[in-house]
């Protein structure tokens, strides 16, 4: 507004997520260091660990990571663990914990002054909006999943469709890894403009040059000539079972790597996988190391069983780090993977509950060094060029900017007047 004194501090930026780390979900974490690298203040908040952890830490200079202690969460988790026998105890568990976690975010938003409110998935959007419309704030949506179908059982998934019919209106922007969850969150929610597409991408990096994985092989005596990895969530909505069957169709020489982490049966995935000769499970290792891993390899796997819209909308970032690294990719053949997959020529997609279709698809991309040699220099050059992180952030630091800027709260007074004026001017 004309008039208006220079603004000679930076905007502060205040980040919501109900995860217990930002280090676990990447879209906040790459967020919030690009936007405090672009001068804004960041302050995020996440759920104390139950063994607990220090309020504060520094993440990069001008981003603070807090915790918010949920005492009900903790009181539970101790008596009880983490898997409650009785729904009773479990319903009551999550009413408890997530109220208490609603009041406590929402007084620490309102204390941040910030100029722009974000909340990472739905159950940190409520008190994030709360907070930002009692002060007068734009809130942004970051629906990284849509959480009432990230799987096909969701514990009252009921209540979080309401939320999103809810809460999804009043949302200044809401930002999505990918343009069919994008028209679901405008045609079935209301978002109030066309949500804003950015990419699960990691933050570029060049190939590394490493042979770890296949140096761990030969000390486990493991005989192979093409190594075929799957990283991360060990689980059966991962297709882990059609996975491994499919290994025992591959063609002599292949040998098929899990490396990661899993739950329930899947927690001891060694022993769960040890009847396949040809599947090797590794741990998981520090994010920070990952890539050494994934270099030392020669494809990249990654499926999701067809049981929930979540998943057949997957945009995982585990994809982009496979490219990252060189690696021609096989995923499912799901619409987003195959525009990305097959619409550019870095892999291969099949039917994730076929252990034949799989196991096809991993001989034909093992045995033509040609066409792997191919997929693998396109990966390379896409990465570099347009599926990174700090291409994708591009469009949502301009939108960051102008919801600071008190823009749009000018722009909804101006069509105010306009409506206004013209409702005179009818009279």
């Amino acid at each position: 507004m004309e008039g208006d004194p220079p603004r000679t501090t930076a905007y502060r930026v205040c980040m919501f997520t109900y995860g217990d780390s930002i280090k676990s979900l990447p879209p906040m974490l790459n967020e919030g260091i690009s936007l405090a690298a672009a001068h804004f203040e960041v302050e995020s908040f996440h759920l104390s660990p139950i063994s607990g952890s220090s309020d504060a830490e520094a993440v990069a200079p001008r981003f603070t990571s807090r915790t918010i202690r949920v005492r009900a969460r903790n009181f539970f988790h101790s008596i009880a663990g983490q898997a409650h026998p009785s729904r009773v105890v479990a319903v009551l568990q999550y009413a408890l914990s997530y109220s208490e976690y609603v009041l406590k975010a929402f007084a620490r938003a309102l204390r941040s002054r910030a100029d722009v409110y974000i909340g990472h998935d739905l159950p940190a959007l409520l008190p994030t909006l709360l907070a930002a419309k009692m002060r007068g704030k734009p809130v942004v949506y970051r629906a990284n999943e849509l959480y009432s179908e990230t799987h096909a059982h969701v514990r009252f998934a009921w209540f979080w469709r309401l939320l999103d019919r809810l809460l999804v209106p009043a949302c200044d922007e809401v930002v999505t890894p990918d343009e069919f969850r994008s028209r679901v969150y405008s045609e079935e929610f209301g978002a109030k403009r066309p949500p804003l597409t950015v990419r699960n991408c990691p933050p570029y990096r060049p190939r590394v040059q490493s042979t770890i994985l296949r140096d761990e092989l030969r000390r486990r005596g493991v005989a192979f000539s093409i190594v075929v990895l799957y990283q991360g969530l060990i689980d059966s909505m991962r297709c882990i079972e059609e996975l491994a069957e499919a290994s025992r169709q591959f063609q002599e020489g292949t040998v098929l790597v899990v490396m990661g982490s899993g739950f329930g049966r899947w927690t001891e995935a060694a022993t769960a996988l040890a009847s396949f000769p040809r599947v090797v499970v590794l741990p998981r290792v520090p994010y920070a190391e990952l890539p050494a891993y994934t270099a030392s390899a020669d494809v990249g796997i990654l499926l999701y069983r067809n049981d929930c819209r979540n998943n057949y909308y997957c945009a995982p970032n585990k994809v982009f780090e496979y490219m990252m690294m060189g690696l021609p990719v096989i995923a499912p053949s799901f619409p987003g993977m195959l525009a990305l997959v097959e619409g550019d020529a870095i892999g291969v997609c099949v039917n994730p509950e076929s252990p034949a279709e799989i196991a096809a698809a991993v001989n034909r991309v093992a045995a033509d060094d040609g066409a792997r040699a191919g997929m693998s220099e396109r990966a390379l050059l896409l990465s570099r060029e347009r599926y990174n992180w700090e291409y994708e952030f591009q469009p949502l630091l301009e939108r960051y900017r102008f919801l600071c800027s008190g823009e749009i709260q000018r722009h909804g007074q101006g069509e105010g007047r306009a409506a206004k004026q013209s409702d005179l001017t009818r009279d």
